[in-house]
């Protein structure tokens, strides 16, 4: 894996420090989440691709691992679509470099073979009744390099395979696959029929130039079918660092452009707050506290609006807190309507500056809310760098 990844994990770790009090917690979590399981890709070797078996049931996916592997590894009937664990096939060789990896996804059952360099993951059906099986598939995909969605003549239409998966994940259309299975139930020019109108699907579905293999896993009589063909296109995904990397990156991308639009633009706060303090200041030198405070309130409120999270409820308790600000500011400060004894008394102590109240204002409020937008500013840039540097990545052939 490239070491600029890498580095970009380590910026991605800043970028969530940053945002720590500024941020939401469940509006940051898609971006900790996508660098741990990036964290979790690189635990493994980059030579062995990891392919995940979707689809739903009856599809044919634990024949279909059986058939890459080239010997029954997983149970396949009606066993099998009642588990809600998926079962991981391993090139022998390998297992003791994956161990880490698939205890990370939580996958106990694994079988070695020997073949092709790709570990082989059947998951649970993606049309499972079962609520946990569904669970157990949304929890493995985002942390393998590649999905063959795997279907049939009768099913690859099937509206939840295209709305709840297909539809949402189209943006990482350069990891999929897509495996017409059973084709032995098909006549040559069914398949070319069905192939067609799955690729319309599918570009319902958002993704253009679908890879499909149409294949028969395991039909009735004699040795699969264009299995072939799709072990030429698992190889090609993983001698292809741009496919290794892309969906680390598709990650990335997606949840830092979900980042920046929830941290916002910069508020424009110097430049509004010198007018907002000089007239609160001289409101306070003719004893108007109340419309000091009012002046104040509207312009942190004006501030808190622009802003979300945790920083505009920071801003929304300082304006809270400006009576009385403005109440112990106006205490300490001459009013145009003193009386004359107060006066005379200053008179006497002409060493002693009249205190400044726009500088008592700037002391009490607008040096504590620019430390929040400050801290949001930095979370701000943070993202904004976050956001190119993945960008120019994905960008940059790989090496």
């Amino acid at each position: 894996m490239p070491d600029n990844l890498i580095g970009l994990l380590e910026r991605a770790d800043l970028a969530i420090g940053s945002c720590a009090g500024v941020v939401d917690p469940e509006v940051l979590q898609p971006l900790v989440a996508s660098v741990s399981a990036t964290r979790t890709r690189l635990a493994h070797p980059d030579d062995v691709l990891v392919v995940a078996l979707a689809g739903g049931t009856g599809s044919g996916k634990s024949s279909l691992l059986n058939a890459l592997a080239g010997e029954e590894l997983v149970d396949v009937g009606g066993v099998r679509p009642t588990t809600s664990r998926p079962a991981a096939a391993v090139p022998v060789g390998m297992g003791g470099a994956l161990d880490g990896y698939l205890d990370r996804i939580e996958i106990e059952e694994r079988h070695l073979f020997q073949g092709m360099s790709a570990c082989l993951i059947d998951l649970p059906d993606t049309d499972s009744v079962e609520t946990q099986h569904r669970h157990s598939v949304d929890a493995i995909l985002p942390l393998v390099d590649l999905v063959v969605w795997v279907t049939d003549p009768e099913k690859y239409r099937d509206a939840r395979l295209h709305h709840d998966y297909l539809r949402p994940l189209s943006a990482y259309a350069p990891q999929f696959v897509f495996v017409l299975n059973q084709i032995d139930r098909l006549s040559g020019p069914e398949v070319d029929e069905v192939v067609a109108d799955l690729t319309a699907a599918i570009a319902e579905d958002g993704i253009e130039a679908p890879a499909i293999v149409a294949v028969s896993a395991s039909p009735p009589a004699g040795p699969p079918v264009g299995l072939t063909r799709l072990i030429e296109v698992l190889e090609a995904r993983r001698t292809d660092r741009r496919i290794l990397v892309g969906k680390l990156l598709t990650d990335l991308a997606r949840t830092a452009r979900a980042l920046e639009k929830e941290t916002g633009r910069p508020v424009e706060f110097d430049e509004r707050s010198g007018d907002v303090v000089s007239r609160a200041g001289a409101e306070l030198e003719r004893g108007e506290v109340a419309s000091a405070t009012a002046t104040m309130t509207a312009f942190l409120d004006s501030v808190a609006s622009s802003i979300d999270g945790p920083s505009r409820g920071k801003m929304e308790l300082l304006a809270a807190d400006v009576a009385s600000h403005m109440q112990r500011i106006s205490q300490q400060v001459p009013h145009t309507g003193k009386p004359a004894r107060w006066s005379r008394r200053r008179a006497r102590e002409p060493d002693t500056p009249n205190p400044d109240p726009s500088a008592l204002i700037v002391e009490a409020v607008i040096r504590p809310a620019r430390a929040i937008l400050a801290q949001r500013a930095v979370a701000i840039a943070s993202i904004a760098e976050l956001a190119v540097e993945v960008e120019n990545m994905r960008n940059t052939p790989p090496r």
